[in-house]
């Protein structure tokens, strides 16, 4: 070989060594910026799926620097940006996927959900026409007509939705959402050709004939509604919604015959239970069948129980029929035949617990009580009726527990200040003093002025005879913020009593006395004035009329037998 020819040979030789050498640097180098994207990547789905948002937006952030063409890592971050609700940033990495990757629904989808939230109609439909172009997915064009909806654009929304009906046929969801649009634009002709082009492609759908006449009663076809309504009860004698809609025609007629009929087909037919409870709960309260119009409701009621044996509801509709006529014994039972269908429903738990208080009949309360915080466990009201009627029974101890419980499941101000003012009163009655005290300083913090509460603390320390300055100020507040109420008269009365202010603790006393006369716990304490005041038969005679009117008491009665005060 000559020189030239082992020269050239030679330099090829080197040429060919430095390509693969310099070949074989560049894989090791993509290989270990593959390897540390992955390590960033991953790293920020761990923090994203442990919540650590921050942590993963600074891992995403890494990943995206060393390959700034992954759309997932964009797309990731822009998910954390959004739950960290940073929306203009969330955009700006969702545009990033999406740009890289025009042809991923998830990137476009979410995309378009992001410019919905802020408003920005204009850019989410360039984007579901990009989206839809690359894609051919059918999502977008139901997403454009929407918005050309939302941007009162409403001849666009229909051309989207026609085209979106040439694509997969006539469907209902197509055509009902055209059919909105018409009625937006009160154009109901338009609306009725759809619904007649849904009826004409599916003759043996009733519900879309049901549609149908609907749509003529709006538009005053009411010849044709009719014939249709009556066609779907031919079919179908036990649809109750063509009932229903009869029902209401007839009402506007102020046919009650034909209206009392079709709301007995509507009891016996198919529909749901909770259908036919919102049509008698409407039913029950007036008197629109006229004379008979409870007798109605009763065998409207009754029907619908033969036909729904296992339904909760209609035995709720007895006991609300039972609660309007008083009869709260009644109306208890039958709420309670609900509760045994379906005690997952608190509105009847909620009656039951008020027929009892309606009834006073504390043991009842009490046991309710019980059976429903078995089902609602966290329903503060609940404790706060069963300490009432606890405390009723004398059972301090579970009414001062089911009161504190009461106070920290408080949903709201309301409630928790309702909750601490009971607590407050069993307290004192449990002679837990610090937690009365505690309680009514909680209620005074919320709202000073509170004349309910300043009256009830300024008592309960009235009686304990222990910081009485701090007591008649209360008491003299609630007085001036309620000056005629006979609770806050006897308060004050009696406080200046146990200041030893006779005189002027008995002109209050009967100032509260001559408004509310009967009130034996005032009476009682007139009579510990009277005594002190040396007229002690006046004072015998309260105790006693006191007694009579069922305020009774070991102290009272100890009075009472020895005609004159107890010492203490």
């Amino acid at each position: 070989m000559n020189l030239v020819k082992r020269i050239i040979l030679f330099v090829g030789l080197v040429a060919i060594s430095h390509l693969v050498w310099a070949q074989t640097d560049k894989n090791l180098q993509d290989e270990k910026k593959r390897l540390e994207f992955d390590r960033h990547f991953f790293e920020g789905m761990k923090e994203k799926m442990i919540q650590n948002y921050e942590d993963a937006e600074t891992s995403f952030k890494a990943a995206i620097l060393i390959d700034s063409k992954n759309a997932n890592a964009s797309y990731q971050l822009a998910n954390i940006l959004l739950i960290q609700k940073r929306h203009s940033e969330a955009i700006m990495y969702a545009e990033r996927a999406f740009n890289l990757e025009p042809n991923n629904t998830w990137y476009s989808k979410f995309l378009v959900e992001l410019y919905k939230g802020s408003g920005q109609l204009t850019e989410a439909i360039k984007t579901c026409e990009l989206a839809y172009k690359t894609t051919g997915d059918a999502h977008f064009l139901y997403e454009l007509s929407y918005l050309y909806n939302n941007k009162k654009d409403a001849k666009k929304a229909i051309a989207v939705l026609n085209k979106l009906e040439k694509e997969k046929g006539i469907q209902e969801d197509i055509i009902r959402k055209k059919e909105d649009i018409y009625l937006q634009q009160k154009n109901i002709k338009a609306a009725i050709k759809e619904i007649e082009k849904l009826c004409n492609a599916y003759p043996d759908r009733v519900n879309y004939l049901g549609m149908l006449a609907d749509l003529y009663m709006n538009a005053n076809r009411q010849k044709d509604a009719l014939q249709i309504y009556h066609k779907i009860q031919s079919a179908e004698p036990r649809n109750g919604y063509a009932a229903l809609s009869l029902a209401d025609y007839y009402l506007s007629k102020n046919d009650l015959e034909a209206y009392y009929v079709q709301l007995l087909l509507a009891m016996k037919s198919v529909i749901e239970p909770n259908v036919k409870m919102q049509v008698m709960a409407m039913l029950i309260p007036g008197d629109i069948l006229g004379i008979n119009h409870r007798e109605r409701c009763s065998i409207l009621i009754d029907t619908f129980i033969a036909y729904n044996p296992t339904a909760a509801e209609p035995y709720l509709l007895k006991g609300d029929m039972a609660m309007q006529a008083r009869n709260l014994e009644e109306a208890r039972i039958e709420y309670l035949k609900s509760i045994a269908l379906n005690n997952n429903s608190i509105l009847p738990w909620e009656q039951v617990l008020f027929c009892d208080q309606q009834l006073s009949n504390y043991q009842y309360l009490l046991e309710d009580c019980e059976r429903m915080l078995k089902v609602f466990p966290q329903h503060g009201n609940v404790y706060l009726f069963h300490s009432i009627a606890a405390r009723q029974l004398n059972r301090l101890d579970s009414a001062f527990e089911s009161a504190r419980t009461a106070v920290l499941l408080a949903i709201d101000e309301e409630s928790l200040i309702q909750s601490l003012g009971n607590l407050g009163d069993i307290a004192h009655y449990a002679k837990h003093y610090e937690v009365s005290d505690s309680a009514f300083e909680a209620i005074l913090a919320i709202e000073p002025n509170s004349a309910l509460s300043l009256n009830n603390y300024a008592y309960f320390l009235s009686l304990r005879n222990t910081q009485m300055d701090k007591a008649l100020n209360m008491s003299k507040k609630s007085l001036s913020l309620d000056p005629n109420n006979p609770s806050n008269l006897d308060t004050y009365g009696w406080i200046l009593y146990q200041m030893d202010q006779l005189e002027e603790a008995k002109k209050y006393i009967e100032k509260s006395l001559d408004l509310s006369p009967n009130n034996a716990e005032v009476i009682d304490h007139l009579g510990d004035i009277l005594y002190r005041l040396g007229e002690k038969e006046a004072a015998l005679k309260n105790w006693e009329k006191a007694r009579l009117l069922g305020f009774d008491s070991i102290e009272l009665s100890e009075k009472i037998r020895t005609k004159s005060l107890i010492k203490k």
